[in-house]
Formats: structure tokens, sequence, C-alpha cells
């Protein structure tokens, strides 16, 4: 018998290997500048997306680790609008039933919630929003009807976690976000979205 093909039978006999099945292993991650520290120069791939009367940035001052952090502040209570921050993975896919789980740390100063849809919160969403046969199911998840994130308060933890990853996705998005009429500042870092 060749060593190879000996390998081969080994790995199946003992180890129940799968060749091409998922090429990402558990605990991959697949976000990158987790700590916002990348360069010096840039938070890419992280993009803001800005409505009117929310500032969004970087600071260099308050962080959980590396060198730097994401915020988001609105002082406006009758703001309608929300902001966020993203960040697209369009690799090789988990695959089909495989577990994810967004973490991110918070840390927020005077974080007011005005209404019943304000909130902070982080989503992953799949696209196309649609599989092949037209479902939705596992394409989106929010942690924005599950925690109510408001005060002050030091770095703390924030995770969600998809329980089976769909079919047909061609990438996906993750979102940091303060929600309308929400005011205060709010920080993140050590953001991490993990095959499990």
């Amino acid at each position: 018998m060749n060593k190879g093909l000996l390998v081969i039978s080994i790995c199946l006999l003992f180890f129940q290997c799968d060749f091409g099945k998922d090429s990402l292993p558990a605990n991959s991650q697949l976000l990158r500048n987790i700590d916002i520290s990348l360069s010096p120069d840039s938070v890419t791939p992280w993009a803001p997306v800005a409505n009117e009367g929310f500032s969004l940035g970087v600071s260099q001052e308050t962080f959980l680790s590396g060198n730097r952090s994401l915020f988001i502040e609105n002082q406006d209570s009758l703001n309608i609008n929300a902001a966020l921050w993203r960040q697209t993975y369009d690799g090789p896919m988990p695959a089909e039933g495989r577990r994810l789980t967004l973490r991110a740390h918070l840390k927020g100063e005077n974080i007011e919630l005005k209404s019943p849809g304000s909130n902070i919160y982080i989503s992953i969403r799949m696209f196309p929003v649609e599989d092949s046969e037209g479902t939705t199911i596992n394409r989106f998840l929010s942690s924005q009807n599950r925690f109510r994130v408001f005060g002050t308060f030091d770095w703390e933890p924030l995770a969600i976690t998809l329980p089976s990853f769909p079919k047909d996705v061609e990438y996906i998005t993750v979102y940091m976000v303060m929600g309308p009429k929400t005011i205060g500042k709010v920080y993140f870092d050590d953001i991490t979205l993990t095959v499990e």
C-alpha cells in the first residue's frame, strides 16, 4: 500500500476527516482588523455608515486591546436615523449547518434609549438575503431585541450565535449599530466572527 493511501485510510478510520466539504475548521476567524489596530492610517476593512446627527470615528484614547477602537456618538434624542460600522467577508464560507458567532466588546458613555426601538446592537446578514429556494431562515441575526444596552459601563462582551449556517451564501456582512433615538457614545473593540 502506498504511503498516501495509508495516511488517508488512517485519517478516515480514526479521525473521520472531511476533505473538501468544510474548508473552514472550527475556530476559524472570518473578520480582519478585529482590534482596529492593523494599520496606523486606516481601519479598513471596517467602513462607517453615518447619517445626519451622528459622529463616527476612531478613538486612540479608549480601547480594549491594540491601540484603537471604533465609536458612534449621538446627542440628539429626536434623531430618527441609525448609524453603523460594517465589515463584509467574502472568502470561503462555513459548511451548511455550522454555528457562527459574532462577538464584540462595547463600552458605553451616558447611553439613553429614548423610544422602544432605541438600542445599541450587533447584527449578522447573509447575502443574498434568500437562498436558491427563496428561504430567508438563518440569513439574519441581531441582538437588537435580545439585549438592551444603556447607561455608562466599562468594556462588556456582547455575542450572538447563528445556530445553523444556511446554504447559498455569497458573502456575510456584520454591523455595529446605534439605533434611532439613542443618545450617548458607544465604543466597539475586539470584534470577531467565528466558525464553531
